[in-house]
This record gives structure tokens, sequence and C-alpha cells, in this order.
């Protein structure tokens, strides 16, 4: 049998080349043990991870993640990730709704857990964010970004000029939202706290650059 797992070094930190056909239980073992032997490298190290070889769900992911944690001083950032399947799914719901169809984003960046009011993120590559995105708290990208939770801060996506970019959350209410320097329309709210814009804002949706505006689609 080939090794169960290796350890490369990349330029955003390391890579787990991963058995394709290992039983993930055994695999995650592997994993736990290859990092315990190596943790006179690793020790009190701060790095990205990222996996190839064979396809892992998120909860997997996290699951590796949190073992090897959990069984060394290492600290993992965020894990990058080649998510095409997410892209894929996204720009299917955009044809649905006849709207341009954005660019796949060949990688992105994975950040697992909520904002913080004041925090900010900014990346070159998209980022996707496993929590909410409270008020204050903001994403910056020169890419697409994509919340799986609540968009309520700011978001600015495209930000080299890229207005394929998109902004995309399972409950989209921006204080502010911005592609390719281009501001959308402000979200107003009303008694009880009810946002919207022309729709309940209270569902996914996209937001998308088309001939110098910016345009809001529900992904339901």
């Amino acid at each position: 049998m080939s090794q169960a797992v290796m350890i490369k070094s990349s330029k955003n930190g390391i890579n787990l080349v991963l058995h394709p056909d290992l039983e993930f239980a055994v695999l995650l073992g592997e994993i736990t043990k290859k990092f315990e032997e190596s943790e006179k490298f690793f020790s009190n190290a701060e790095f990205a991870i990222s996996f190839e070889g064979r396809d892992l769900s998120d909860a997997q992911k996290v699951e590796i993640v949190e073992a090897i944690v959990s069984h060394t001083k290492v600290k993992i950032l965020c894990i990058i990730e080649n998510d095409e399947i997410r892209d894929e799914i996204i720009r299917q719901k955009i044809q649905q709704t006849k709207a341009p169809v954005p660019k796949p984003q060949p990688k992105g960046i994975f950040y697992r857990g909520s904002l913080k009011a004041g925090e900010q993120i900014e990346s070159e590559a998209g980022v996707i964010i496993i929590g909410d995105v409270p008020k204050d708290a903001s994403i910056v990208s020169k890419s697409s970004i994509i919340v799986l939770g609540t968009l309520g801060g700011m978001a600015y996506a495209g930000m080299d000029g890229d207005e394929s970019s998109f902004i995309a959350a399972l409950n989209f209410m921006p204080e502010k939202y911005n592609i390719a320097g281009i501001y959308g329309e402000p979200l107003i709210q009303e008694k009880g706290g009810i946002f919207h814009r022309r729709n309940k804002t209270t569902e996914a949706k996209i937001a998308f650059a088309n001939d110098g505006f910016v345009n809001v689609r529900s992904l339901e």
C-alpha cells in the first residue's frame, strides 16, 4: 500500500497528500501519528493547510485540523482549498435567474468560525467563511466572497477591478457591499429590525456587477 499521508511544504503553508482509498478513520489516525512524529519540526508553528489526493467533506477537513491541533502544538490558521463544487452550485443558481455567470475562482481561503465586530479579513484569493460576519466586521478580497452564515458587516469583492467577482451569503444583509469599486444599493431597516431590498434579505442571495451596477438575486 502506498504511504497513507505525506506532508509537503507549499508557499502558503503545508499540503497533505492523502491516500485516496484508505478508510477515513484509519487515515485520521495516520495523520495524527505523522504530526506527532514530526512535531519537533513543527512545534509552535503557525501555518495554513491544504489537502490533495482525495475528496474530503468540510466536516472531515475540520476533523483533521482538530486532530492535529489537539495532539500537537501546531496552530493551523486556515484551510486553503480549491472549491470548484461550491462555485459550480453558485454558477448554476445564477443561470437559473438569468444573471451573468461569474468565472470560476481557482483558489479560495477557507475560514471556520464567526468574525468579531471590528475584525477584518483581507485576501488576494476568494474567501469562504463558515460562520457569521457581524456588524462592523469586514471582508476585503480581490476575488469573490462566500459567507455560509449571516453577512451583516461589510464585504468588498473584486477589489483589483474584477467585475466577474461576486458576494454570496446564506443570510444577505450587509452594512455595505462593493464589487470592483461599485457599491450596492443600501439596505433599509424598517420598524421591527427587518431589512429589505425589494425582497426579504433574510435568505440566501448573491450580489454581482452588471453594466456598472450591483444587482442582488435570491439563491433560493
